[in-house]
């Protein structure tokens, strides 16, 4: 469809739906976007001339506005460039942490809120998280969703995480405040990024999505002691911690209402004139990985050897070989050479580890990009590295 824009920006703008002097606005850029608390059935926004210049060629995409929320930055994340199919999941947590029996639930809620967002400005334990959620629905964003928080484990770099300021072994923990605060914070993140409106089924130990990275060992009745050493999670969408650390996490916790949450989430999306992403089918987790990089030593000298190591987790993920992977350019590092990729003998059937041997005469900063994975036809990005040479 062709449309005039000196006449019909103009009307669209007088009448309310576009605001003046927003032609180029893209919610993904801002940390503080206008608040809207209750929007309209469908927002125009983000609209841009097709082919970036002058044409009667326009495009409106309907995108939910991005919730009122403050800004505070974190200190432990890991930089990063993810962009849509890297996020694949919003893990909802509580807080948890001392309850203090001298405060009522709602005054110890209060103080979980401003003690989480103080605690991950900056703290010994590396932790952190994307977003704190307070009981009255506040939120707070302290790193920005294309970055990667230290917020569950081994799920990182899919994973957006929200922090619920309190406890899920309460039935008050979920207000309806802070429910109606989650509900329009999750919808408009699996909008901006592709994520499914729904609940995945089971957890790392069990259902679809679970993966046996190594076969667990067996207890003294003969049964199966799996931990976090054998077992990872592969669903995606709207998960809970509790799914990808079944080990040690039980948040949200059992009052967490996942039906009505999911359902009200696909019903703000529908809100806009969109369609929720469904979950892919079950026999598209064959075909699922997930892929964690670093650099092994925790302190890396000039002149000294130390290693880029690559584990990738997934049905027959051992059948990968270097040949299927592009891996970062480590000669466009100044300084940096590598050797060839080898994989660990550490690998197992559904665990594959590639190892590169690095070394650099310079001292500074460096960042890694992704290492492409080519997996049954199916191409997949590992999180970027940054490191630091002394």
């Amino acid at each position: 469809m062709s449309f005039n824009h000196s006449v019909i920006l103009p009307a669209l703008a007088a009448a309310g739906i576009l605001a003046t002097g927003c032609a180029h606005h893209h919610a993904s850029s801002s940390h503080h976007a206008a608040a809207v608390q209750e929007p309209p059935k469908v927002v125009l926004n983000n609209y841009y001339n097709e082919g970036g210049n002058e044409t009667d060629h326009w495009t409106w995409n309907p995108s939910p506005p991005s919730p009122a929320m403050s800004w505070v930055d974190a200190g432990p994340y890991r930089k990063a460039q993810r962009k849509k199919g890297d996020i694949v999941a919003i893990v909802i947590h509580t807080t948890e942490g001392n309850y203090r029996d001298n405060l009522t639930f709602k005054e110890n809620q209060r103080v979980a809120y401003k003690g989480n967002v103080n605690y991950f400005k900056g703290n010994d334990r590396e932790v952190s998280a994307h977003f704190v959620m307070g009981p009255k629905g506040e939120i707070c964003q302290m790193v920005n969703e294309t970055d990667i928080a230290h917020t569950q484990t081994y799920y990182n770099g899919r994973g957006i995480g929200i922090e619920c300021a309190g406890w899920g072994r309460f039935e008050e923990q979920w207000t309806p405040e802070m429910m109606d605060s989650l509900v329009n914070l999750c919808a408009y993140l699996c909008v901006k990024w592709d994520i499914p409106a729904y609940h995945p089924d089971g957890t790392a130990y069990e259902g679809p999505y679970s993966l046996e990275i190594q076969a667990p060992p067996l207890d003294d009745e003969g049964k199966p002691k799996r931990s976090d050493r054998t077992n990872r999670f592969l669903g995606r969408g709207l998960v809970g911690h509790y799914q990808v650390q079944p080990w040690n996490k039980t948040d949200p916790g059992p009052h967490f209402p996942w039906k009505e949450f999911s359902e009200r989430v696909r019903e703000r999306i529908r809100d806009y004139g969109l369609d929720p992403i469904a979950l892919p089918p079950l026999e598209d987790v064959a075909k699922e990985i997930l892929s964690v990089a670093r650099i092994k030593e925790d302190a890396i000298k000039a002149d000294q050897p130390f290693t880029y190591e690559l584990t990738i987790f997934g049905n027959g993920a051992n059948e990968i070989t270097p040949d299927q992977i592009v891996f970062p350019d480590f000669a466009k590092i100044k300084g940096l050479t590598a050797g060839a990729p080898t994989k660990s003998p550490e690998s197992t059937a559904n665990r594959a580890i590639f190892e590169v041997p690095l070394t650099s005469s310079e001292a500074g900063d460096f960042s890694l990009h992704a290492a492409r994975i080519n997996f049954k036809d199916k191409w997949s990005d590992s999180p970027t590295v940054s490191a630091k040479v002394e």
